[in-house]
């Protein structure tokens, strides 16, 4: 039974639902008034401390005051209580170095370096075309004086200090199998090679990326097309000491590498996660393992962690470092920028990864002199890599016997069909003559002249060519094929 409703009940009912969409926006508004209220006064407490001691300091203190100075550190300070290693205040040269890093250049020396076991400066990597590999430095190289300071002297801290604030030269005197030569290097801007290749052993491919920025997958693909041209038969991916944050770089790379797929997704300070990279359909599929170590870190991490995911290589070395966030630049107006954190990309990896870091499937540690020394290891003597190169010839003993078994598999379908042809040829022969047994001569010579006679009239002859032609070609090729196997 259908119930009406009066006039009245009905607006009675609408007004109670707008008191409570009154009431539920009302509080809604006063919870965001609360917190953006909280948040004024907090700021007001903030900027009100910042002005007293700014009063505090010019009525007091004796010392010149470089307000530049002052800008710049009252800058970092903010950014220091954030309590965030990435997160950072960068002035305008600051910035600009930042961002020609990012695209594939460097404004500097040309060289990585590290403490070596006597405390002098090790030279792990020289830069194309920096201005250490112009000079001629190599890797191996000990600096042991720095602007006429011997580096023992003042410390290896100290002299990589002195030679980060030279500018625009540096004198060095380096030593090289225990003899000493001077150079002078001058500080310029150059192109980053960040990415090499060698082929080790007989067919594998090796390719070390230092870094990740916007000339990298160019590189990388330029370092595979010239591996894959001499036949190699797997690649490893040399990732230890990669600490840079370039990810979209690192997704191109992995695009090459990989199917169609989610390559990096991103959760904002709100907790709403969106994709940021996919990969397309074509890829290259050739074995591949990868290394990595304390020092690896950033998109160097994520590129580990999505091959592990994909199931497309296997981890090898120790324990990255755990960078897991992303960073973005915002220019200021005095020419500077923030580099602040604005998200976290592990979140659709933690699968494969272990508090936040990519824990290597195959732990290998190295001594501490093949630490110090790594870079002027033989191929040999760098357990990682060996372990690595032991794991990938298995990979490709493992594809090369699947496709020799779905050879096998094809010729042998191939052998049986042609032996079905075969013998349904000799049961159309053994019927034929079967069928001439059977018959008495004088109907066998009956037979032969009806189809004489058929011949010569030109009818009922299809039957008996059209089987003789389906025998002939049946057999021809079988026999043919039969032969060549």
């Amino acid at each position: 039974m259908n119930r009406k409703i009066s006039l009245g009940m009905a607006v009675s009912i609408a007004a109670i639902v707008a008191a409570f969409a009154v009431v539920i926006t009302y509080t809604a508004a006063i919870r965001i008034f609360d917190s953006r209220m909280n948040s004024v006064t907090e700021r007001q407490n903030m900027y009100q401390l910042l002005s007293e001691i700014d009063i505090t300091v010019r009525q007091h203190y004796a010392g010149e005051l470089s307000e530049s100075y002052l800008q710049r550190h009252i800058s970092q300070g903010y950014l220091s209580g954030l309590d965030d290693p990435y997160s950072a205040y960068l002035t305008a040269d600051e910035y600009q170095l930042a961002v020609n890093e990012g695209l594939g250049y460097t404004f500097g020396f040309g060289m990585d370096i590290s403490r070596a076991a006597d405390g002098s400066i090790l030279v792990n990597v020289v830069y194309d075309g920096s201005p250490a590999g112009k000079a001629g430095l190599q890797s191996g190289d000990l600096i042991v004086n720095v602007s006429g300071k011997e580096v023992l002297s003042v410390g290896y801290d100290k002299a990589v200090a002195m030679i980060g604030e030279a500018s625009p030269k540096v004198s060095l005197v380096v030593s090289r199998s225990g003899k000493k030569q001077a150079y002078e290097l001058t500080r310029s801007k150059f192109e980053t090679k960040s990415v090499r290749h060698r082929i080790t052993g007989d067919d594998i491919g090796v390719i070390t990326i230092y870094e990740f920025n916007a000339k990298t997958p160019t590189q990388f693909n330029t370092s595979l097309n010239k591996l894959r041209n001499k036949g190699v038969k797997g690649i490893i991916i040399d990732l230890r000491d990669n600490s840079s944050a370039h990810y979209d770089a690192a997704c191109e790379v992995l695009d090459t590498l990989l199917p169609s797929g989610s390559l990096m997704s991103v959760t904002d300070k709100d907790g709403s996660t969106i994709l940021k990279h996919a990969s397309g359909t074509g890829y290259i599929d050739l074995p591949a393992e990868v290394l990595v170590n304390g020092s690896t870190e950033g998109a160097a991490e994520l590129f580990a962690a999505v091959m592990m995911s994909y199931g497309r290589a296997e981890t090898f070395g120790t324990a990255t470092a755990g960078h897991t966030t992303v960073q973005e630049l915002f220019q200021l107006s005095n020419g500077g920028a923030l580099r602040l954190t604005t998200g976290r990309w592990s979140d659709a990896l933690d699968n494969v990864m272990t508090e936040g870091r990519v824990v290597p499937q195959f732990a290998v540690n190295l001594t501490a002199y093949q630490t110090t020394n790594r870079y002027q290891l033989a191929d040999e003597d760098d357990p990682q890599l060996q372990t690595a190169l032991d794991r990938i010839h298995a990979a490709i003993a493992v594809r090369e016997e699947g496709s020799a078994e779905d050879t096998e598999d094809t010729e042998e379908t191939k052998s049986t069909k042609r032996t079905k042809r075969t013998k349904s040829t000799k049961s159309t022969d053994k019927t034929k003559a079967d069928a001439a047994t059977d018959s008495s001569p004088a109907e066998q010579k009956g037979g032969k002249d009806a189809a004489s006679a058929s011949d010569k009239d030109g009818n009922d002859s299809t039957t008996d060519s059209t089987t003789d032609s389906t025998t002939d070609t049946t057999t021809k090729p079988t026999t043919k094929k039969t032969k060549k196997k």
